[in-house]
C-alpha cells in the first residue's frame, strides 16, 4: 500500500490480509469465469473523500502478509484502493482487479485473444522482474548455509576493484605483528612505561610495555628487509576500560612516534587488522586483511610474537589455517624475566587450542567474548570470500575445505 493509509473499515470489517487474498481468489475466478466476477468488486463502498486522489500514481502494490504481491497498474490520473479506481476528475469508478485487471488496459479489448496473450506476457515480465533478484539472492545465502544481514554480503565484494584501486596490490608477503595491549597515553614517545598502556594484572610488571616496544620494532625492521613485504599490526578494541581504540592501531602510532625505527619505505607498507581477539584470529583475520589490501593471498608469512608463542603460532594456528610450513615462518623476543607464571600460562592456552583448534567453543570462546567489549565481532566474510568456509567453520577437527592458498 501507498503511504496513504487505509482504515479497517473501508474493507468491511476484514483484515489487510483477509482482504487482499480476497483479492486474489477473485482475480482467479474472473480469469476463469469472467460472468462470475463478484459484484461487489464493481461498487464503491465509500465516497471520494474517503480516498485522496494520488497525481500521476502509475501502480500500487499490495503486501499481504503471506508474501503474495499484487501489483495494480493504470495509465491515467488515477488513484487505486483495493480494486477500485477513479478516473482523474470523474466519479465514474473504474474496476482494477489487481495485476490481470490493470493490465488488461494495456492489452486492449480489441482483440480478445490478442488480448489475453498480451496480458499473459506482460504478467510474465512482471512476475520475472520482482522474482528473479529474490531468487539470486537466496540462492547466494542459501549456498553457504548462512544468512547474514541485507546489505553486509554484497557491499565489499560486488565492488571487484582493480589492481590500481588496491592500496598494496605490488606486495606479495605477510608480516604480522600480534597485539597484546592498547595504548592509553597521551604522548607516544613514552610507549615505553607501562603506564602508558592498559595492562591486566598479570601484565603489570617492569619490562612489559619495552615487550611490546620490541615486537613493533621487529616487525619494522623485518620488513624493511623485504621490498614486497606488508606489514600487519593486528588486534582488537580488546578492553573496556581502554576505550574504544584497537590494539592495532596503538601499535601503528607507536611506530609512528618512533620514527619507524630509522627505516625507509616500510611506512606505505603498514597497515592494520582491528578486529582480532586472540593469536588465532591474529593470524587468520591477518589473511583475510593482506587479501583486502592486496587483492590476492601471500606468498610467505612471517610471524612476530613473544618466543614462548612459538608452537602455538608454528604449529597450532598453521594447521589449523593449513598454510605451507614451508611458507611460514616466526620471529619472537622473550616474555620479561618477572612474568611469573607465563610458561604454565601457555601451556593452558596451548591445551584449550589442541581440543578447539579454532577457539570457538569453550574457555577460549568466552575469552573471545571478554575481548570484545565494543561489540565489533569478528570479521566479516564478504571482505574475503573465497575464506568464507574457513572463517566460519567451528569444530574440533581440522577444516578440510579448499583454502586459497593451496
Amino acid at each position: 500500500w501507498t503511504e496513504t493509509q487505509v482504515s479497517a473499515s473501508l474493507i468491511s470489517g476484514r483484515s489487510l490480509k483477509a482482504a487482499v487474498c480476497r483479492a486474489v481468489r477473485e482475480d482467479a475466478l474472473c480469469m476463469s469465469s469472467p460472468p462470475a466476477c463478484p459484484s461487489a468488486r464493481t461498487k464503491v463502498a465509500n465516497s471520494r473523500a474517503t480516498f485522496p486522489r494520488l497525481a500521476g500514481q502509475r501502480a500500487v502494490a499490495a503486501v499481504a502478509a503471506d508474501g503474495n504481491m499484487l501489483p495494480t497498474y493504470s495509465l491515467h490520473d488515477t488513484h487505486i484502493r483495493h480494486g477500485v479506481a477513479w478516473a482523474g476528475g470523474s466519479a465514474r469508478p473504474v474496476v482494477a482487479t489487481g495485476l490481470i485487471h490493470g493490465l488488461s488496459r494495456w492489452g486492449g479489448s480489441g482483440n480478445a485473444h490478442g488480448g489475453g496473450v498480451l496480458k499473459k506476457l506482460l504478467s510474465a515480465v512482471v512476475v520475472a522482474a520482482v522474482l528473479l533478484p529474490l531468487w539470486f539472492l537466496a540462492s547466494d545465502r542459501m549456498g553457504t548455509g548462512e544468512v547474514w544481514p541485507p546489505g553486509l554480503d554484497g557491499g565489499r565484494r560486488m565492488l571487484k576493484p582493480t589492481p590500481e584501486d588496491l592500496p598494496a596490490a605490488a606486495l606479495t608477503n605477510l608480516v604480522l605483528v600480534a597485539g597484546h595491549a592498547v595504548y592509553t597515553g597521551v604522548d607516544f614517545h613514552e610507549a615505553v612505561k607501562e603506564s602508558s598502556w592498559f595492562l591486566e594484572d598479570y601484565q603489570k610488571i617492569p619490562g612489559e610495555a619495552q615487550s611490546f616496544l620490541d615486537h613493533i620494532q621487529l616487525g619494522v625492521e623485518t620488513a624493511s628487509r623485504d621490498p614486497s613485504a606488508l606489514l600487519l599490526f593486528s588486534g582488537g578494541q580488546t578492553r573496556r576500560a581502554a576505550g574504544p581504540r584497537s590494539e592495532g592501531l596503538s601499535y601503528w602510532v607507536v611506530a609512528e612516534a618512533a620514527g619507524w625505527f630509522n627505516t625507509t619505505g616500510v611506512r606505505e607498507r603498514t597497515f592494520t587488522e582491528e578486529h582480532a581477539r586472540d593469536s588465532f584470529e591474529n593470524l587468520l583475520f591477518g589473511l583475510c586483511r593482506f587479501y583486502e589490501l592486496t587483492g590476492h593471498y601471500p606468498d610467505n608469512i612471517v610471524i612476530i610474537s613473544y618466543t614462548l608463542k612459538q608452537e602455538r603460532f608454528m604449529t597450532l594456528h598453521r594447521e589449523a589455517v593449513r598454510f605451507p610450513l614451508e611458507h611460514f615462518d616466526f620471529v619472537g623476543s622473550p616474555v620479561p624475566l618477572l612474568a611469573k607464571g607465563a610458561e604454565e600460562g601457555e601451556a593452558r592456552t596451548v591445551a584449550a587450542f589442541k581440543e578447539s583448534p579454532y577457539g570457538c567453543t569453550g574457555e577460549l570462546l568466552q575469552k573471545r567474548l571478554r575481548r570484545d567489549p565494543f561489540a565489533v565481532g569478528p570479521i566479516h566474510p564478504s571482505r574475503c570470500p573465497e575464506m568464507r568456509a574457513l572463517l566460519t567453520h567451528c569444530a574440533p577437527y581440522m577444516f578440510e575445505g579448499k583454502v586459497p592458498w593451496q
